[in-house]
């Protein structure tokens, strides 16, 4: 029973043992400890809620399909052995899950779970100096920057010259349309197409009677 609660714990991160309490795996992602130039690495770690549940749906399903047995036996072998266990703990015994910890009555009398020591395999990396990247950030013309909002000193702001060469091109269509209407009279005959296409009368494709 106890590496099929530790087996069932590890997939589901939740086992509810009945009579005992809750067991639950709680991930803490890696932080920066700044005061001692530190970084964190991310751990889990057990804790145990002592509350009163009669019955543990998942983990008598996740029993009875390893041990081949009905939902009923496996639920009657789960309370029994929780029962037992309960009063093992109160007489001041461990329940013990390899490489886990074990659930345990502290010197208060209150049940408790102990994690294993040395579980963790990662351990804090120790840094001399922040990393800070040299790469420039760009950021657009239409970014709006509020006027509190504070900004990092190793922050190049660059700006795009797309504007200017609208201006320059726009500038350059002036010109060519005044020098156009500058030799040319502006009306209706020179604005559009120029070339001019003669059509030719269509032949007659049929004739009169009687010639």
């Amino acid at each position: 029973m106890h590496s099929l609660i530790t087996s069932y714990l590890l997939q589901n991160k939740e086992c509810i043992l009945p009579t005992i309490g809750v067991l639950q795996v709680i991930y803490t992602p890696a932080a920066a400890d700044t005061d001692n130039s530190r970084i964190l690495p991310p751990s889990e770690n057990i804790i145990f809620k002592k509350e009163d549940h009669s019955t543990s749906p998942g983990l008598t399903e996740y029993i009875a399909v390893q041990k081949q047995i009905g939902q009923a036996d496996a639920e009657n072998l789960l309370n029994n052995f929780c029962k037992d266990w309960k009063e093992k703990i109160n007489a001041g015994e461990k329940l013990h899950f390899e490489t886990l910890g074990s659930i345990q009555k502290s010197a208060d009398g209150e049940i408790i779970f102990e994690n294993e020591k040395g579980s963790d395999f990662l351990q804090p990396l120790t840094v001399d100096n922040v990393y800070k990247s040299k790469q420039p950030l760009y950021i657009p013309d239409e970014a709006v920057v509020q006027e509190d909002a504070t900004v990092p000193q190793d922050v190049v702001v660059e700006k795009s010259h797309w504007g200017i060469w609208a201006l320059i091109l726009f500038a350059l269509g002036l010109v060519m349309l005044f020098y156009h209407f500058k030799d040319h009279r502006l009306s209706r005959s020179n604005m559009g197409n120029q070339h001019k296409f003669i059509i030719d009368s269509a032949g007659a494709t049929y004739k009169l009677p009687g010639k």
